[in-house]
């Protein structure tokens, strides 16, 4: 199942502005319905042809961590459809 068919009602309905600035992988692998694995591999593998590339991430000293509006602007560049 593609990550766009994963998407649930509740995503939509998330109050984005009052989210913390920075989600952990578990916490944004819970919001986006992805695996952890999927998250490091993506970020290995980088943009690979006929693949759904890696949210966009930042590094914070060896952690990694992800920011709730790129994750809702990378969301809405796979399904076309405004996350409100």
């Amino acid at each position: 199942m593609s990550i766009k068919n994963r998407q649930q009602d509740e995503f939509y309905r998330i109050d984005w502005d009052s989210m913390q600035l920075l989600l952990d992988e578990k916490k944004t692998s819970d919001l986006i319905g992805v695996s952890v694995s999927y998250l490091r591999k993506s970020r290995c593998e980088g943009t690979i042809k006929g693949r759904t590339p890696a949210p966009p991430f930042v590094y914070v000293g060896n952690r990694v961590y992800y920011r709730p509006n790129d994750l809702k602007a990378w969301v809405e560049g796979l399904s076309g459809k405004s996350v409100i």
